[in-house]
């Protein structure tokens, strides 16, 4: 038929003008009946109408008959003329179909055929009329599973093929068999697994054409002998997959475009009967869960009509009434009383309240109904209109809340003791806060009265206190005040049974003890009622509350004591000493007062000779004694601030007469002290401060106490009073100190070199380098300001590498006449027991291409015994660089000559104090020689400080110093005019 001069199309009237059929399809043989190609014929507004084509009197013929076919639904079948564009006019015979698609839209099919065309042509359109025809008249009347047999089978028929079946979808997964056809014969329906079968490729596509093997046959043996498959997928308009047509024959089948067209229209209609089989279905299983639900729910419910007969009744309900299994057994009336609490009648009632249900919101009211029985309960009663295949009317679901108002009512005679126990127990909860708050015993127990009667609503509390004999009562009216001696014999037996107790048979008082530590420190007197004497629970808890709270205060006291107090010796410690000065200059601040500290001398030599027992027992001895000193009842304002450190506080008193007290006690404290049979004595460095002119809080205050303490030790002397020019950390030296890497960054440290003469020569040797700071507020700072405190911290280091890459790149210009020379750098402790330093010295050698011999590092006598293991380590390390080293100012020390022999030391610098007065005090004389000597003796050079004059100079010469330092020669200069210097005193060696 493909080949067949056959023009098949499918044309809908759209636009204003009905007679011009719009075409949603037609073949491509129309180019050949027409001359004129498909796509003129299709869209919107096409180039072309085949109505427009017909013969102009053959067309008014044509468009009666359309109209009388297309009204009746009935085929076409008539000839006439249409236009070739070549060939002129040609005569078609024209068959079609009407095919309503809704109320609105009517869809023709139909074909054109040349009647030129041969006779088998005429006969294929003819059985294709007739198979249309019966599709046509099969598919307008049924609905749901005939309308799919009626198709199956028809499609069969049309297709010319063995087996047509359609298969419903459910969830992407599974297949169910609709209906199959197989040779004419309806075949049984069956399930099957998407997965599992032959059409499992559409889950991805939309159609599938698949020659069958054996294998295939045997995996779905309904296939038969078949050895072709077709397959549609089907789509709803969502796009859901719902169904599967599929077509099997014994060969391939020739499905010519017309026909896939018929199987489009018709599959969209099967699409529409298989979601209504679904809904059906679902429709049904929902019956049936509703009809499962309604027969097993544990909700009593029954279904009755709008005029109040009993249509079903489930299990449920026929309990709660007492109804037998006969639903006859029970009529809406038997369960209604005759009238409500309120007094209305019951059934007019209840038939009003069934009439008033509604399917969008169930309604709820309360009855009185009543059992077969004859038992009235009170019930609420659901109303909700509900419809369905089997059901319709007014289902009522009973609640039955009789018991639940019987619980209910029992409740709300307990309501209100359960109110005022809950009260009470709130304010237990406010007497317990407001306890935690109190500081004192007696505070407590004064709060505990009044807050149980004001808080918990106790009409009389009492307290007692035995060591103090302390008693106090609370009332809610005072003229019923109770006294202690209605008390006073339930009270002790409380306290010594350490229970709670009872008064007499008709007394309603009750007695708490208080205890702590197994102990009953104090009690209380309750006068009771009959809420409390009847709950036991509260009176249980009441007590726990009050010891409870007394615990936490004899805990917080406890607490509060020993953060305050040192351990040993039961003095203040140093957060107590700070409030002491804070509560006392709080009170008075204009007042004048002043804080002693002083430290033991020599106690470390009483701990170690006769152990620390001993020197325990000896700071116990301290406070005592400052007390009678002072005749002070107790020792507040007396400190103990760790190890042999004690502070006492004098306020209101004048720097004169704190002065004499502090006197006072440095004599005081010199007395022997007997412990045990062992008697010894110790001394007292006393530093005093005075508020308000050297502190204003406590901190200022013990800061300059402590300064006055340490100036005392450092002169020998019992007192000192605080004076700024003690203080070395005063805040214009802290921010020096913190302006220093400033400094270092902004070029306000340099360098001055003093020249360092040879003895032997008369030429120079080498330098010192020694650092100076030009302060931009300050003015000039000698070393002696500010490089002391640089070694509290890391700012040595900063100004040791500043010094020493200051004198490294210096000396290259000087060694360039003279390569010998050297620079002389000072070292600090902190600096030389840097296991680092080694290194760094090493990498400025190499970074100036200097040898070691170039660099000369000077160490005092207590640097180098300050580690002297890793001392000796890093000085040999340096020595190994070829670094020298030298002794500063020795002979100032106390040490061991030991490091002498040990140490690879080149030289060593008699100290300045031995050389200044060498021509006068014999006694200089004898060090500077002996030093010499011994120096010699050992293999080092000596170095003299400090020369001043020309007199000195001769003197050290002759004695056989090898070096030469002072301002006879030169004062320390900047390089600049060092290097002026140098070149005179050239000139003046040559001269």
């Amino acid at each position: 038929m493909k080949h067949a001069p056959l023009v098949l199309y499918e044309a809908e009237s759209r636009g204003e003008q009905k007679d011009l059929w719009a075409l949603n399809y037609v073949s491509e043989s129309v180019e050949q009946l027409t001359g004129h190609p498909p796509n003129d014929f299709l869209g919107e507004n096409p180039k072309r109408y085949l109505y427009q084509m017909i013969h102009p009197s053959d067309r008014r013929r044509v468009g009666a008959e359309y109209d009388r076919c297309r009204a009746m639904l009935s085929p076409i079948f008539m000839t006439y003329r249409i236009k070739h564009r070549e060939q002129g006019y040609i005569w078609v015979e024209e068959r079609t179909n009407f095919i309503r698609q809704d109320s609105e839209h009517i869809v023709c099919l139909g074909s054109l055929v040349d009647t030129h065309a041969p006779v088998r042509i005429e006969k294929h359109n003819a059985r294709l009329d007739k198979v249309l025809a019966r599709l046509n008249a099969d598919v307008a009347v049924a609905t749901g599973q005939d309308f799919i047999e009626h198709l199956c089978r028809r499609l069969a028929l049309l297709l010319d093929c063995r087996q047509v079946s359609l298969f419903q979808v459910n969830d992407d997964q599974h297949l169910d068999c609709l209906v199959s056809i197989l040779d004419g014969l309806m075949q049984p329906c069956y399930s099957m697994r998407l997965t599992d079968s032959l059409l499992a490729p559409l889950a991805s596509q939309s159609h599938l054409v698949k020659s069958l093997t054996a294998a295939d046959r045997h995996q779905w043996p309904i296939l038969d002998t078949m050895v072709h498959l077709e397959a549609f997928r089907l789509d709803n308009r969502r796009g859901r997959w719902v169904g599967i047509l599929v077509i099997d024959h014994d060969e391939p089948l020739e499905v010519d475009s017309a026909l896939f067209r018929v199987l489009e229209l018709y599959t969209e209609r099967a699409v529409t009967e298989i979601e209504r089989l679904g809904l059906e279905g679902r429709l049904q299983e929902s019956e049936a869960r509703y009809r499962a639900f309604f027969e097993t729910a544990v909700q009593a419910s029954m279904i009755v009509d709008l005029q109040g007969r009993v249509i079903n009744i489930n299990r449920s309900a026929a309990s709660l009434f007492g109804v037998s299994d006969e639903l006859d057994g029970l009529q809406l009336p038997s369960i209604l009383p005759d009238h409500q609490p309120e007094g209305y009648e019951t059934w007019p009632a209840f038939l009003a309240f069934i009439e008033q249900a509604s399917d969008a919101k169930a309604r709820q009211s309360q009855w009185q109904l009543q059992t077969l029985g004859g038992s009235v309960r009170t019930m609420v009663v659901h109303s909700f209109r509900v419809s369905g295949n089997l059901t319709e009317g007014v289902m009522l679901s009973f609640d039955d809340i009789s018991d639940r108002l019987s619980a209910e009512a029992s409740l709300r005679e307990q309501h209100q003791l359960m109110n005022r126990r809950q009260q009470r127990l709130r304010g237990l909860v406010d007497v317990a806060t407001r306890l935690e708050r109190q500081s004192s015993v007696r505070d407590f127990l004064v709060s505990s009265c009044t807050a149980l009667t004001q808080k918990v609503g106790l009409s009389q509390v009492a307290c007692y206190q035995p060591d103090s004999e302390f008693w106090y009562a609370s009332s809610l009216k005072p003229e019923l005040r109770t006294h202690f001696q209605e008390h006073s014999e339930p009270l002790q037996q409380a306290l010594a049974t350490r229970h709670i107790s009872w008064g007499s048979d008709t007394s309603q008082w009750f007695y708490v003890p208080l205890v702590v530590d197994n102990q009953a420190v104090a009690g209380l007197a309750i006068l009771g009622d009959d809420l409390i004497l009847n709950d036991l629970d509260f009176l249980s808890m009441l007590a726990q509350t009050l010891n409870l709270s007394f615990d936490n205060l004899m805990q917080r006291k406890n607490l509060r004591n020993q953060a305050m107090h040192d351990s040993l010796t039961g003095l203040g410690n140093r957060s107590q000493l700070h409030q002491w000065i804070s509560q006392t200059l709080g009170q008075q601040p204009d007042q004048s007062a002043s804080l002693l500290l002083f430290d033991l001398n020599r106690f470390k030599e009483i701990n170690d000779t006769l152990g620390h027992h001993f020197g325990d027992r000896l700071l116990c001895e301290i406070g005592p004694r400052i007390q009678r000193m002072l005749e002070w009842r107790t020792s507040h304002n007396i400190a103990r601030l760790g190890g042999d450190e004690f502070a006492v506080l004098l306020p209101d008193v004048s720097q004169q007469e704190a002065l004499a007290v502090a006197e006072r006690m440095a004599l005081c404290l010199r007395e022997p002290y007997q412990i045990d049979a062992m008697q010894l004595q110790v001394e007292a460095s006393i530093g005093l401060a005075h508020y308000p002119d050297q502190g204003q809080d406590g901190h200022e205050l013990l800061r300059c106490a402590d300064v006055a303490m340490y100036a005392a030790k450092a002169n020998n002397e019992s007192v000192v009073v605080f004076d700024s020019h003690l203080d070395a950390h005063t805040p214009q030296r802290i921010a020096v100190l913190s302006e220093l890497e400033v400094a270092i960054g902004a070029g306000q440290l340099w360098v001055a070199y003093q020249p360092i003469i040879s003895a032997a020569t008369g030429g120079v040797a080498g330098f010192e380098g020694l650092v100076r700071w030009q302060h931009p507020e300050l003015g000039p700072l000698s070393p002696a300001e500010f490089i002391p405190l640089a070694e509290m911290g890391q700012g040595i280091r900063l100004i040791t590498r500043f010094v020493l890459e200051q004198c490294m790149a210096q000396i290259v210009h000087w060694r360039r006449k003279h390569p010998d020379r050297y620079v002389a750098v000072n070292l600090s402790a902190r600096v030389l027991l840097d296991q680092a330093l080694p290194g760094q010295i090493g990498q400025l050698l190499a970074k100036y291409n200097l040898p070691g011999s170039a660099l000369v590092l000077e160490l005092t006598e207590s640097t180098l015994l300050s580690d002297p293991v890793r001392a000796i380590t890093i000085i040999n390390q340096l020595a190994g660089l070829g670094v020298g080293v030298e002794v500063d100012d020795f002979g100032t020390g106390y040490s061991s000559l030991a490091y002498l022999k040990s140490l690879p030391i080149q030289a060593l610098k008699i100290d300045k104090s031995f050389i200044d007065d060498l021509l006068v005090d014999s006694q200089d004389r004898v060090i500077v020689e002996s030093t010499i000597t011994m120096a010699h003796n050992l293999g080092l050079k000596t170095v003299g400080e400090g020369v001043e004059n020309e007199a000195t100079f001769h003197e050290l010469v002759r004695l056989g110093i090898d070096s030469l330092q002072g301002y006879y020669f030169a004062r320390p200069l900047a390089a600049a005019d060092m290097t002026e210097w140098l070149d005179d005193y050239h000139r003046s060696l040559e001269w």
